[in-house]
């Protein structure tokens, strides 16, 4: 452990340095030498927790032949996609795995945020502060009104809507300010927190490095 530290502390404090010299320099060779081994420290460490995930999660299916699937997906991916003439034969992999993946998106995205922020805005109404309530409900209806975009321009009833949407939208775009703003400014807390934090800890390792 000893070991680990005597080489990770120093290792940890000259990187610092180096991310550090972009507000001084800005765009130079020390900065980007220190962002290639962090992204490169990260793209191996996960690539690796990837792979034995993957690995194990494999080799535990109860059913051995279930591994044929994935095998042969690969296989008709890299065989048909190394070959230009037969490449659109790969596309069958390539659109099976997209669409498992649109699937599995679209499905988080409605039992995650969208079904969860419904059942927190009629749960609003029944709250103690009706006042509360309401400003959530009209806050989620104008925000979501804020998405329309192919509102056209329409004369009698259908102007009316129209118009009336596009109140809304300009409403539930304040709302989308306030949100953004203070997601911007916890951003902005949690980076200078961590700056801090860094500073600190070069401060208290040269401490211990003076012997002060």
């Amino acid at each position: 452990m000893e070991i680990v530290e005597a080489i990770g502390i120093p290792l940890g404090v000259g990187l610092t340095f180096l991310i550090l010299t972009y507000l001084v320099l800005g765009d130079n060779p020390l900065y980007k030498l220190a962002l290639h081994i962090f992204v490169g420290a990260l793209m191996g460490y996960s690539f690796g927790i990837v792979a034995r995930e993957i690995v194990l999660t494999l080799l535990q299916l109860p059913d051995e032949r279930l591994l044929l699937v994935p095998l042969a997906m690969g296989l008709w991916l890299l065989g048909f996609k190394g070959v230009p003439r037969l490449a659109y034969v790969g596309n069958f992999a390539v659109a099976y795995l997209v669409g498992v993946g649109a699937a599995v998106a679209l499905g988080g995205a409605l039992l995650g945020a969208l079904v969860p922020q419904v059942e927190a805005t009629a749960r609003a109404l029944s709250g103690d502060s009706l006042l509360d309530g309401m400003l959530i409900v009209v806050g989620t209806i104008c925000t979501l009104m804020a998405f329309n975009f192919a509102a056209p321009k329409q004369v009698g009833l259908g102007g009316i809507w129209a118009r009336g949407v596009g109140l809304l939208a300009g409403v539930g775009r304040i709302f989308l300010i306030f949100a953004f703003g203070a997601a911007f400014a916890g951003a902005l807390t949690a980076s200078l927190s961590i700056l801090i934090g860094r500073i600190q800890y070069i401060i208290d390792f040269l401490v211990s490095l003076l012997g002060i």
